[in-house]
């Protein structure tokens, strides 16, 4: 007893010493929030890393010390304080995501990936698992190395030098090296003094010397840069803090953003001459980038209405005025940040992100486009121009060889550095496929098993073995479909399908491969969309049992894949759902079976067809005899199948529609199709389809299909085309 009240004597004395060191604490923190509020987070870290040595260690202070971390490039600090704040009860998701990125910016990727993914896993409870798979982006980003030969250039100083642009034949870049004034001012968000604008010259061999502040009236007591250069090099368009004319446009806040400028080259020196149309106090409006022709500005901003952090937006020069601004899309923006955009001499999109896949901070990456000009993905350049650092500021010359970029990678000359480049290769895209084979018996990944990629013709297009941790890895091609199938002694082949339509979104599928035991009964298969490549995920695959009425559930996964076991000697009815597609029902029998497996894809194809409200859907096999509205076998094959999705589908109404061409008398034509029509609606009703969910119309020729008008002269095959046989889903109630 005397133990215990020592103990809780001591205990009080000490909360009592902590609740003093945070009360002291107190004005540090309240000044620090300032700061942090000013977006001045130099000046807040240190405040907040001052009130943590007097033991004000707590949710708020450390996030706030985390998250200036991050916004300082200082990811070593980052983790350092991240850790400390995933550890509090009350964490939210986003703390995960930010200690899983400061990890990756440290090139802790194994690390990385499973407090991504445990932050996927609280973002999305009730949805699919979700893997980061941050380990296969660091190797896929590694993959072709030899692609670039990269070193530093030589005007590189201890401070930040960065974010170049090309000036006819030289080059102007950001820095912030100079030091003669007499009074060093220096920038609240990080505390380093601020950046102008310089020249230097480049080499035969690709290096930058000779550098020299811009001369003329760009620079001021702010920020200057990064900026952008017209192809005759007398048009500069730069960013600076929103200062014009000798006034400092700051927000309600007071806080000073960001602004795209430009000078004219007069007599050998760049004059400020205007600002840009849509600068505003109250957003960044930065980072502009010219294109080849001078028509359209490229620029990044936080303003409202984008995917998050800052957005790359387009403006049109039309006639001297310019477009509103055009925000590019989902393909390259994220809910981060999007920054500086090159476009290069053949219109291609370079830009840097930390939003979509790499390796850490910001990465490089370029637009591609589709087949129709637009922008259908964006491609991570990969190492060495990319590392677990920030990199950014790509520039490219016009034969797509040699250039410049910027990063802050610990092997330069101290903060921001530039880098120049020669690519010896050109640049194409990779896509993988990667995962995990799992022996579901154990519950562990296997390792040392034979896996095999098969083509949608069942070729083998490759094969691989699982290593240690039981994954395996294949390169892919984009629009395609494959089947993983892993093979292992002891156990039922186990398989996956995959398809990469739209992958270059994604770069990596991951797919993992469960592998059963070669015992009792197992029925599986996969659902694929009806006329196109991708699978169907999330359909419901449900299991009746027809004598006990016992149901099991599945649902399937990315691949369209779903499988479960049976019991022997019993008869099943498989019901196929999904909101929006019509359902399917497929019997199955166990009965003489006493192991193996069931592939239900050999019962039926089981391809689903989306339901379309008003689309006329043709009745292909219903041919009519002349004058007459008798079915013969195979038009009543064909709606015996009609009948089964109706059933199947208690929910869905039809119109089942029969059109003649426009020869002979057309009154007799109308009555023709009716007749027909109606003959269609009784065959179904015999088939059990209820009345009032088939309506019958005979259209006669009044919806013809091409330009065969009566009086017209067409061929058969013109007027065959106008006599079908079709039906039309007029409601679907769930």
């Amino acid at each position: 007893m005397r133990l215990r009240l020592t103990f809780l004597l001591a205990s009080l004395a000490f909360a009592v010493i902590l609740a003093r060191g945070q009360a002291n604490a107190d004005p540090y923190v309240h000044e620090a929030d300032r700061y942090y509020q000013q977006m001045a987070y130099a000046r807040a870290a240190a405040l907040y890393r001052t009130a943590t040595e007097m033991g004000a260690v707590n949710e708020h202070v450390t996030k706030r010390l985390a998250d200036c971390s991050m916004r300082l490039g200082d990811y070593l600090e980052a983790e350092r304080w991240y850790a400390v704040v995933v550890k509090f009860l009350n964490r939210e998701p986003i703390d995960l995501y930010n200690y899983a990125q400061a990890l990756k910016s440290n090139g802790r990727y194994e690390e990385a990936e499973q407090w991504m993914d445990r932050y996927l896993a609280l973002a999305q409870p009730d949805g699919p698992v979700l893997r980061s798979n941050l380990t296969g982006y660091a190797r896929k980003f590694n993959l072709d190395k030899d692609r670039f030969v990269v070193r530093p250039v030589s005007v590189n100083t201890p401070y930040a030098d960065m974010a170049p642009a090309w000036l006819g034949q030289q080059v102007v870049f950001s820095s912030s090296r100079h030091e003669t004034r007499v009074i060093q001012r220096r920038a609240a968000w990080n505390d380093q003094p601020f950046l102008d604008l310089y020249r230097a010259g480049v080499t035969a061999d690709g290096d930058l010397v000779n550098a020299e502040r811009l001369p003329g009236s760009v620079n001021t007591r702010f920020h200057e840069g990064p900026a952008s250069a017209s192809a005759s090099g007398d048009a500069l368009w730069f960013t600076r803090n929103n200062y014009y004319k000798g006034r400092a446009n700051r927000s309600q806040k007071g806080i000073s953003r960001l602004g795209i400028f430009k000078a004219d080259l007069r007599s050998g020196a760049f004059i400020e001459s205007e600002q840009f149309l849509f600068n505003n106090s109250e957003v960044s409006i930065a980072h502009p980038a010219l294109s080849p022709s001078g028509r359209k500005l490229y620029f990044a901003s936080d303003m409202p209405g984008g995917f998050g952090g800052t957005d790359l937006y387009m403006c049109e020069d039309q006639g001297g005025q310019w477009s509103e601004p055009l925000n590019l899309g989902p393909a390259i923006n994220t809910p981060f940040n999007e920054s500086n955009p090159f476009v290069a001499a053949d219109g291609s999109l370079y830009f840097a992100s930390n939003g979509h896949p790499g390796l850490g901070g910001l990465d490089i990456f370029l637009a591609s486009r589709g087949a129709d000009g637009a922008i259908a993905g964006a491609m991570n350049l990969g190492a060495p121009v990319n590392s677990p650092k920030d990199d950014f500021g790509f520039i490219i010359d016009a034969v797509n060889k040699r250039g410049f970029f910027t990063s802050n990678r610990p092997d330069g000359a101290g903060d921001d550095d530039i880098y120049a480049f020669e690519m010896l290769a050109p640049l194409e895209e990779r896509y993988l496929c990667t995962g995990l084979v799992i022996d579901d018996e154990h519950d562990l990944p296997a390792p040392d098993v034979v896996v095999l990629l098969m083509d949608a013709e069942g070729k083998e297009v490759e094969r691989t073995v699982t290593d240690a941790k039981g994954e395996f890895t294949f390169p892919v091609r984009k629009a395609m479909t494959y089947r993983l199938v892993a093979r292992m002694k002891g156990r039922f082949e186990g398989e996956q399908h995959v398809s990469t339509e739209g992958i270059e979104r994604r770069q990596i599928i991951t797919r993992d491969i469960h592998l059963v035991p070669d015992a009792g009964i197992w029925l599986r298969g996969f659902l694929r969309e009806k006329d196109g490549l991708d699978f169907v995920n999330g359909a419901k695959v449900s299991v009746v049992n027809l004598s006990t009425f016992n149901t099991e559930t599945r649902m399937t996964g990315e691949g369209g894949d779903f499988s479960m076991r049976l019991q022997g000697n019993e008869e099943f009815e498989v019901l196929i759902e999904k909101p929006g597609y019509f359902s399917m029902s497929v019997p199955i029998s166990t009965i003489g079976m006493k192991q193996g497996i069931i592939d239900l894809g050999s019962a039926r194809t089981l391809d689903m067809e989306p339901v379309e409200l008003g689309r006329p859907v043709v009745l292909r096999h219903i041919r009519w005899a002349h004058e007459s509205a008798q079915l013969d076998p195979q038009a009543r094959a064909e709606l015996d199948l009609l009948a089964e999705r109706l059933a199947v589908n208690p929910g869905i109404s039809i119109e089942v529609g029969v059109h003649g061409d426009a020869r002979g008398d057309q009154q007799r034509q109308t009555e023709l199709s009716q007749q027909r029509a109606d003959a269609v609606a009784a065959y179904l009703r015999g088939k059990g389809i209820a009345k009032e969910r088939v309506r019958a119309k005979g259209y006669g020729a009044s919806r013809l299909l091409n330009h065969c008008v009566p009086g017209v002269q067409c061929t058969e095959e013109q007027h065959a085309a106008n006599r079908r046989s079709e039906y039309t889903v007029t409601a679907m109630q769930p």
